[in-house]
């Protein structure tokens, strides 16, 4: 007769509460995120804003350093292979810090470009 008995509805209700519960949490879980990413964009494009401003400088000024870093973290200096190392980690505004990975590491690739027929540009990597 298309009737639920009303253990089975019961059963049902309940099961449908807690998949809307969850569902609910869920939606607000990926509103934060997409609201995160948003405010990162913006940052972003508020930091390249900032650096443009600066692409022509000579020097480094007191100005410049407010503007582009939020804080700079000097760590214990340590000898590693006998030589003294101390790290920074600098915090630039409206992006963070950002991860510069070690040189030595980066494999060394040639690239070619075609630029028109008959003519190749070699570019190799730099070394540092």
């Amino acid at each position: 007769m298309g009737r639920l008995s009303d253990e089975r509805f019961g059963k049902l209700s309940v099961k449908y509460d807690t998949e809307q519960k969850e569902l609910n949490k869920q939606i607000t879980a990926l509103q934060a995120e997409l609201d995160s990413d948003k405010n990162k964009s913006v940052s972003a494009d508020e930091f390249m804003a900032i650096v443009r401003k600066y692409t022509q400088a000579r020097k480094l000024t007191p100005r410049m350093l407010n503007e582009l870093i939020e804080k700079i973290e000097v760590c214990q200096a340590e000898i590693i292979d006998g030589k003294k190392v101390q790290r920074l980690k600098i915090y630039y505004n409206c992006i963070g810090s950002i991860e510069i990975p070690d040189f030595d590491l980066i494999p060394d690739n040639a690239v070619t470009v075609n630029t028109r027929q008959g003519v190749d540009i070699n570019f190799a990597g730099a070394v540092v």
